[in-house]
């Protein structure tokens, strides 16, 4: 039967349903780089200087002997390029002059937006397993990530291939505790991926009689390790979006430094269209001191049954 009523089928005119509220899911945490120091350098490619003390030595000496002199370890010289990296965006005259749903200012929004991803390029590069290069006019300059930076306390998982991976274990984190504690390390935190955070709080124990509990007053379970009291420290377990998921990275965080040669700034874009163009771009290296203050472990499960 025809419907005789005035309905939504029917009318016309009736506005959208559109709300003024953006659902925003910004995963833009960087915690990485966000703990590295940030030091302003005059080139392109910063350079620094890491020292050790000699082995230390229980040689008796006779009285009155005469002093015999040698020449000292020197000092290491090291360099990491820094790298650039914009995020551009452009939007029509006509765009901007028209009313969006739930935002005042479109231009401001994709600067913000731009800053954000901006911060998360340099935390992936930072982490990763990257070179350092000088480029050249047509390839740009790399910035070499900590994962490669670290080649003398490592440590991997059973094997070196895909089926031999396993879950990270407490003998490799104080395997390479006890490295970077022998170097002379302090260190202090302990970057992964989402999976490895997952396997730490479900198997590590700390050998201190550590137990789960629940909050029976607020119903609520505890089952989190966010530090972890190791041999030769203690560690906070510090997730990151952008680190490799199969390796961890154990740091000493006061040797890490961020270089900016040019810090993260907003440019606007030269009015040759119908549009407002511009960018953020930043040129960032990364140092890491002497790297045996840090340690990594790779070849680890990423995924499957935590068992």
């Amino acid at each position: 039967m025809a419907s005789t009523q005035i309905n939504t089928y029917w009318a016309k005119g009736n506005r959208e349903g559109l709300t003024n509220e953006v659902a925003d899911l910004f995963a833009d945490d960087v915690p990485f780089f966000a703990m590295c120091s940030k030091v302003a350098t005059t080139s392109s490619k910063p350079e620094w200087q890491s020292d050790v003390l000699s082995s230390s030595s229980k040689t008796s000496i006779v009285e009155g002997a005469s002093v015999t002199y040698s020449q000292p370890g020197g000092r290491t010289r090291k360099s990491n390029y820094a790298q650039i990296r914009l995020r551009p965006y452009s939007i029509t005259f006509s765009q901007l002059n028209t009313t969006v749903a739930g935002i005042k200012d479109q231009f401001a929004r994709e600067v913000m937006k731009a800053m954000k991803t901006l911060a998360l390029d340099f935390e992936a590069i930072f982490l990763f397993s990257g070179t350092t290069s000088a480029g050249t006019t047509a390839t740009g300059r790399t910035c070499m990530g900590i994962q490669k930076a670290i080649t003398s306390n490592t440590a991997k998982g059973t094997g070196a291939g895909v089926t031999a991976k396993g879950l990270i274990t407490e003998t490799q984190v104080n395997t390479i505790l006890q490295k970077i504690w022998t170097a002379g390390g302090d260190p202090r935190a302990m970057f992964c991926g989402g999976f490895t955070k997952r396997v730490i709080s479900q198997k590590f124990t700390a050998k201190t009689g550590f137990t789960w509990t629940t909050k029976a007053d607020t119903r609520m379970a505890i089952a989190n390790v966010n530090k972890y009291e190791g041999s030769f420290g203690t560690l906070d377990i510090i997730p990151s979006r952008e680190h490799m998921s199969r390796r961890a990275t154990i740091v000493t965080p006061d040797q890490l430094k961020v270089f900016v040669f040019r810090d993260i700034a907003q440019y606007d874009g030269a009015q040759t269209k119908s549009s407002k163009d511009g960018w953020v771009e930043g040129e960032l290296s990364l140092g890491w001191g002497n790297e045996k203050a840090h340690g990594r472990i790779s070849w680890i499960k990423n995924s499957g049954a935590i068992a």
